[in-house]
């Protein structure tokens, strides 16, 4: 460690969690056994206890859950009832036992002091003493314990130990992810007609490595009847205005992130050591003029585009690349073959201690998760007993290998996978989107959700307002407003947010969401 705290040599690598298969037996309370006294696992069982499950925000993410209830409602012998309204605030959550969210309301709900902690480690009861007979009569069962079903170590780095976790603490378990990638036309790259003026033009029609080449083959194809049907095309459909998903927000910090976030540097949109806005900086100014720049290489329309729109716009082939989320595969189909890539890196990056940009020797290409990561699911604090066993039993068995596979594959509300060895697999169901190419969503999946640094989005209290304000700026930056004052009215409005909750309050949550610098166990006092 050298300079501010927030920096380091090389971004942390992750312990080996072999310990934690077995601790998780105890997400469940109860559900160990004593294998000198047993030969096989002991079902958890909670007769009588009823469960109340919501959603905060989108309450469409429950519509899976639905389905999934009658299996642990069956071998539990409890009660699930589902939250059909969506949680509009967290006054509203006192009759709910588990809570769904996305991670970026983590700092909201740490702040409220709203969740339980999932136990990393509990010692596991024992079965009550049987006799010699029924121990003599008990044969060898090969069926998996509850910790070896599910899978802890599978859970990519990401959601194990940053997503998931507020400092040292685990105030959830994941759910399903969120992750951008570019799509583009495979006949857009492979069209000979294309392919000759591209080499004429010095550019080599595959996925870009860097920004730079990705913005040379929007201008590439921008006015080029790259499609071969008689009539001038267009290059590039994104997300550039306000829109409900946070799209415009999440395309503009995924290339600011190659800029800004440093292999040195912890924190990203916020100076770990003193809460200081780097929004204004540099690297932040240099990508929202590259992504408004956008406007010229899109579709007529393009600077109010949301997440919608932009489908529409690449399915109905008037742009040859899009950058989109990837569970959206299904809204990309339009009859013709369609290529899947992981975002591009960039050439330089912006030290902040030093406030100079370095060159670096290979594209610097951190990932970007929206929403603070994905979907996490918490039980809510103030439970105890079996009550709270159950709790943490049913938010175990919604975030197991096989429940969790079967939530994201749900059409009403598509989730990635957050486990390893699930990202090979494929599209939830290929046959719903016969055009992309699976192979290559897979793989851009893994590559960006496995990547070595990986940036989850805003956790802190009041993150949506922070965002809201960026959002504002952005749109103004479309409509002609400098990119550099934009921002630097951004960084006065996201002080005065953090002042009015408290500066060394909200320093304190930004830290404790970085998961790796060294905070107090309790925040200071509201408005300090």
């Amino acid at each position: 460690m050298r300079g501010s705290v927030g920096r380091m040599r090389c971004w942390p690598g992750y312990l080996a969690w072999s310990c934690w298969i077995v601790s998780l037996c105890g997400l469940s309370g109860c559900w160990g056994e004593d294998r000198s006294l047993s030969s096989g696992p002991v079902k958890p069982s909670f007769p009588g206890v009823k469960l109340a499950v919501g959603a905060l925000g989108d309450s469409a993410i429950l519509t899976g859950l639905s389905a999934e209830r009658g299996e642990w409602v069956a071998s539990r012998g409890g009660d699930i009832t589902i939250k059909d309204e969506p949680v509009r605030s967290l006054d509203n959550l006192s009759d709910l036992d588990l809570l769904i969210f996305p991670g970026q309301e983590l700092g909201n709900l740490v702040d409220a002091e709203v969740l339980e902690l999932i136990p990393n480690q509990v010692v596991l009861p024992t079965r009550p003493q049987e006799d010699e007979s029924a121990k003599a009569g008990r044969t060898e069962s090969t069926e998996e314990s509850p910790a070896e079903a599910f899978q802890y170590s599978d859970i990519a780095p990401v959601f194990r130990e940053q997503v998931t976790k507020y400092g040292a603490d685990r105030m959830a378990l994941p759910m399903g992810a969120s992750a951008l990638v570019l799509v583009y036309r495979r006949d857009a790259f492979s069209r000979q007609a294309n392919i000759d003026a591209a080499r004429e033009a010095g550019i080599t029609l595959q996925s870009p490595s860097t920004w730079a080449q990705l913005d040379a083959l929007a201008g590439f194809f921008q006015g080029r009847d790259w499609s071969g049907d008689g009539a001038p095309d267009h290059g590039i459909a994104a997300v550039l205005g306000q829109d409900s998903e946070g799209l415009g927000n999440t395309t503009y910090l995924a290339r600011a992130t190659s800029l800004a976030q440093h292999r040195d540097q912890y924190s990203f949109l916020f100076d770990a050591d003193s809460m200081t806005p780097r929004i204004d900086s540099p690297p932040f100014v240099e990508a929202l003029r590259s992504v408004t720049a956008w406007k010229r290489h899109g579709p007529p329309g393009i600077d109010r585009f949301d997440g919608p729109g932009a489908r529409e716009a690449f399915r109905a082939g008037k742009a040859a690349l899009l950058i989109d989320r990837a569970e959206r595969a299904l809204a990309w189909s339009g009859g013709h073959a369609v290529g899947v890539a992981p975002l591009p890196g960039s050439e330089r990056v912006f030290e902040p201690l030093r406030q100079q940009w370095e060159t670096s020797s290979s594209p610097n290409a951190p990932s970007y998760l929206p929403m603070g990561g994905g979907w996490l699911v918490g039980v809510k604090r103030g439970h105890s007993g079996l009550q709270l066993d159950a709790a943490l039993d049913l938010a175990r068995y919604l975030a197991s290998p096989e429940n969790a596979n079967r939530l994201r594959a749900e059409a009403t509300f598509p989730m990635l996978p957050v486990r390893s060895s699930q990202m090979g697999h494929g599209l939830p169901d290929p046959t719903s989107a016969p055009d992309v190419d699976s192979r290559q969503w897979s793989d851009a999946v893994s590559r960006t959700l496995m990547a070595g640094r990986v940036v989850p989005g805003l956790r802190i209290p009041e993150a949506a307002g922070y965002l809201e304000d960026l959002a504002r700026a952005r749109v103004a930056a479309l409509d002609g407003k400098d990119p550099e004052t934009v921002l630097r009215e951004v960084s006065q409005a996201w002080a005065a947010r953090t002042k009015a909750r408290g500066t060394q309050r909200q320093l304190w949550h930004y830290r404790r969401s970085l998961n790796s610098l060294a905070t107090l166990p309790q925040p200071p006092e509201q408005g300090k």
